[in-house]
């Protein structure tokens, strides 16, 4: 049983995928636990996994520098929510079943907060449905990391609920919050950095203007950039006594190929020699603050709606670097226009209901690529924009200084676990003046396997059906066998000193003549409690044995 304080906040925590494949959602959460060990200060924080992650978790969460109030637990743990007196939950991966269906278990309620990282794919409305669904409370929240994301939460659940409403008959509502605290950067990591030093690892030339497009490189579900190239031709030709670069870094979306696209533009724009792409990860990730300080401007022409906030606007603020961004999305919360940075026009339209209605047949790649090539980015402002920082170094350096004070005092992790925990604390405080039992509104997702599947097997076990011990039984009370469990550790869904007590108990009913029935086995484990959970737990351990051969069950046949 973990450690609770007063006040605790419990996460599930699953381990990274290994496939290699990093993007923001997987840094984002990373990042945050991470933060969370390092500044969190008004609660004590639960990471639930399962037994097979807890020792390489444990391990981690020791090798963190400042780590305090983040620790490990089992996650069986949760199966009796009551014992662990929990003052909030938090989903770090926007998960709208489990968090709803864990305190349907508890007798009193806790707040359950979420933060989502994308909205865009088709398969969230699901996700949306299960929301509306789980009847949330009104300590309950979402944490959305824009407000334009929080906006575009807001109209999926009144989409969902009014098409549930039209096709069902039944009346949904979303009663928790939609609060907006952003992602952060880590400033000690990204800080600015001496220019030279990092122009020389980069082989850049010290005298020209070096523009950064930093991130995916991909047009389906990140941003076009090839409107990027045409933009920076046009620069080229009206700065012709000044040395201009184009650095496009980040990793090909799979399959796609998007860094020979933009290799090919560039040569076709006659800019193949400024414009450079660097698409190897060991050459660019592990210096990515370096990389940020060799360029003058940060450039993301963003056109897609599977961005949410962005990540890499505000690793370029934190490295002082000024940004002209497109005033899309989370870009506008991070972005202050003419202050850190510049945010260029978009244009789109609601015209999509051919896109609406192939949706169910369509893969979300092709959703993201249709909506994302009718998206305009002002390309004369974002030339404009451009120039004016290479026009004006003084500017560049001004607006050098704001994004860093800016990331500093918004964006540092320090800041943004502050606003969790302010908002964690608010909403226990609530919880608690209401006194509230969980709703329920998601029993259905809580499977019954027994009721679902027992007719399988050809006979079933009851409370009247008699054990005994077998020969192997006997063989390992005398010591001449044991128990083999090497993967029972793994999943935990065994007990080993239960098994130990069962066939203990066998022992002694062998010796007094007793026939023992699975329900006295049950009765004398529990002392005749009424917990259906604990009954089961004992049957299946039972059988268990009698899988192996430990025991005999009497069975009519």
């Amino acid at each position: 049983m973990p450690r609770v304080s007063a006040s605790t906040i419990g996460l599930l925590y699953e381990p990274p995928d290994e496939s290699g494949v990093v993007v923001g959602r997987t840094q984002a959460i990373a990042d945050f636990l991470r933060a969370l060990a390092r500044h969190g200060v008004l609660h004590d924080y639960t990471l639930f996994c399962e037994n097979r992650a807890r020792r390489v978790l444990d391990a981690a969460l020791r090798a963190l520098p400042h780590a305090g109030p983040v620790r490990a637990a089992e996650r069986t743990a949760l199966g009796d929510p009551d014992k662990l007196h929990l003052s909030g939950w938090h989903d770090t991966d926007f998960d709208t079943q489990r968090p709803f269906a864990i305190r349907s278990t508890a007798r009193r309620a806790y707040p359950v907060t979420l933060v989502h990282h994308t909205l865009s794919y088709k398969e969230q409305l699901q996700q949306i449905l299960h929301l509306l669904l789980a009847k949330a409370h009104p300590f309950d929240a979402v944490i959305c990391t824009s407000h334009a994301a929080r906006e575009a939460l807001r109209r999926m659940l009144d989409h969902v609920a009014r098409r549930f409403a039209d096709e069902h008959g039944l009346a949904l509502a979303y009663d928790g919050r939609l609060e907006v605290v952003p992602l952060g950067v880590d400033t000690d990591r990204y800080r600015p950095l001496d220019r030279v030093a990092a122009r020389t690892r980069f082989a850049f030339d010290p005298g020209e203007i070096v523009l950064l497009w930093l991130g995916r490189l991909s047009g389906i579900d990140k941003a076009d950039l090839l409107p990027l190239l045409q933009s920076f031709a046009g620069l080229c030709r009206a700065n012709p006594t000044k040395k201009l670069r184009l650095v496009c870094a980040g990793r090909d979306r799979p399959g796609e190929r998007f860094g020979t696209a933009l290799r090919d533009y560039a040569a076709h724009l006659g800019m193949g020699a400024e414009v450079t792409v660097i698409q190897d990860d060991a050459s660019f990730t592990p210096f990515k603050a370096e990389l940020y300080a060799a360029a003058d401007v940060f450039v993301s022409p963003i056109d897609n709606v599977q961005e949410s906030f962005g990540l890499t606007p505000i690793e370029a603020m934190a490295c002082g670097i000024p940004q002209v961004v497109s005033d899309w999305d989370g870009y506008r919360d991070t972005v202050v226009d003419g202050e850190t940075g510049f945010l260029v026009p978009t244009l789109w339209t609601r015209s999509t209901r051919d896109l609406n209605a192939g949706a169910v047949v369509s893969e979300s790649a092709f959703d993201h690529l249709a909506m994302a090539q009718s998206v305009v980015v002002d390309g004369p402002a974002l030339t404009a924009a451009i120039q004016r920082l290479i026009d004006e170094p003084a500017l560049r350096e001004r607006m050098g200084r704001a994004s860093r004070e800016r990331a500093e005092t918004t964006f540092s992790w320090a800041s943004v676990i502050a606003r969790y925990e302010l908002l964690w604390e608010e909403l226990s405080t609530e919880a608690e003046l209401a006194g509230a039992t969980p709703r329920s509104g998601l029993g259905y997702t809580i499977p019954d396997w027994g009721t679902c599947f027992g007719h399988y097997a050809s006979h079933t076990v009851d409370d009247a059906t008699v054990v005994c011990l077998a020969e192997l039984g006997r063989a390992l009370v005398r010591g001449e066998a044991k128990l083999f469990s090497s993967y029972v550790g793994q999943w935990q869904h065994l007990d080993i000193k239960l098994l130990e007590r069962i066939v203990g108990g066998l022992v002694g009913a062998e010796r007094s003549g007793e026939a023992v029935t699975v329900g006295a086995i049950a009765d004398s484990l529990t002392d005749r409690t009424t917990d259906g959970r604990a009954r089961d737990r004992i049957v299946r351990h039972v059988l268990f044995l009698a899988k192996y051969d430990y025991v005999d069950l009497a069975i009519e046949r």
